[in-house]
């Protein structure tokens, strides 16, 4: 019967390990042939017995090199951005397609397609490494530390990541991403009183950036909004503007004074145009939600007294560029007295 190999040395408490991390524990080579240790690309051992994560892999790769971190889709996917569809995906393992180029086997997407690899930078010279993708980059980095979401690991600031996005991303995806960083937060869930960034920031930071894709970050910079919530919000904001409805205010306080004078609290509707007294809601899980579901028939039973047309949505109403929630808008609208222009 085979013998169990032997624990490995405290030091070496990550998912993901180096070979290097392994040999400067007086640690064997011949001990990365064992059971408890798979190889995930040249140098990088995943044990078997831990949860395999892309932070835990972008970890490793910043301990092995000081000079590494994550860059463009990579650090997105770590600073939480709302990616659009399987971009918002972990990446563990290097894409199934491959090519072979020169006689070594690569990764990296043909055309324009995107690339699904893991992506690092360095600022000097690129590592030759075909299963990662490496990019020459300098900029701002922050040290992310290992207290709550897995190892400690260094990327690029949040606004360096959404500028590297700019080539990547359609324009509806990085207002989505821009509305993320300058809306304000909720302090009750989110441990923060201050958003990401400003809108005066980002517009300045993305007016000097003459990299690739800047025209199309200057347009969604342009568009960016502090109040959006939620990437869908986003989208249906930026579907009633440009199917020619008025742009709406999002996520602001709604009141309606009564005849007796009182003053009526509406709440803070995703979306509204209080002139034409119409509110839209975005239903997403969280208003599956028993108490919620009463908070929003309460809600509801108040804009109805004061007036107010709400309609509901849900991610149905995404389809198609919004399409069906357009028409639905534009018909309370028009019954409501707006004529377009």
């Amino acid at each position: 019967m085979a013998r169990a190999p032997s624990p490995l040395p405290a030091v070496l408490d990550h998912a993901v390990i180096t070979t290097q991390e392994v040999l400067a524990a007086g640690v064997s080579r011949s001990r990365l042939r064992c059971d408890d240790l798979r190889a995930l690309a040249p140098g990088l051992w995943l044990r078997v017995d831990r949860v395999l994560t892309e932070r835990e892999i972008v970890g490793a790769l910043c301990r092995r090199d000081p000079l590494a971190f994550a860059a463009g889709l990579t650090a997105a996917r770590i600073w939480g951005f709302p990616l659009p569809g399987v971009l918002a995906d972990p990446v563990t393992t290097a894409p199934k397609q491959s090519r072979v180029v020169d006689g070594r086997v690569v990764h990296r997407p043909s055309g324009r397609g995107v690339d699904g690899r893991i992506h690092m930078a360095r600022p000097s010279s690129q590592r030759r490494e075909t299963a990662l993708r490496w990019s020459r980059a300098d900029g701002d980095t922050v040290r992310l530390s290992a207290a709550r979401n897995g190892p400690e690991v260094r990327l690029m600031s949040r606004l360096r990541t959404f500028l590297s996005l700019g080539d990547v991303l359609g324009t509806g995806d990085l207002v989505a991403i821009g509305d993320h960083l300058v809306r304000r937060p909720r302090p009750e869930f989110e441990r923060r009183s201050a958003p990401h960034t400003t809108i005066a920031e980002l517009t300045e930071v993305v007016g000097r950036y003459e990299g690739r894709g800047a025209r199309q970050l200057r347009d969604a910079a342009s568009q960016v909004r502090m109040s959006s919530d939620s990437p869908p919000e986003t989208a249906l904001r930026l579907a009633m503007v440009a199917a020619g409805l008025p742009e709406p205010l999002a996520n602001v306080p709604a009141q309606q004074v009564l005849e007796d004078g009182t003053t009526l609290d509406l709440g803070e509707p995703d979306l509204h145009w209080p002139l034409w007294k119409v509110a839209l809601e975005f239903d997403g899980p969280t208003h599956l939600d028993r108490r919620q579901q009463g908070r929003d028939i309460s809600r509801g039973d108040r804009r109805l007294h004061a007036g107010w047309v709400e309609l509901r949505t849900t991610a149905d109403d995404l389809r198609h560029g919004c399409r069906s929630a357009v028409r639905r808008v534009r018909r309370e609208l028009l019954r409501s007295g707006w004529r377009p222009a």
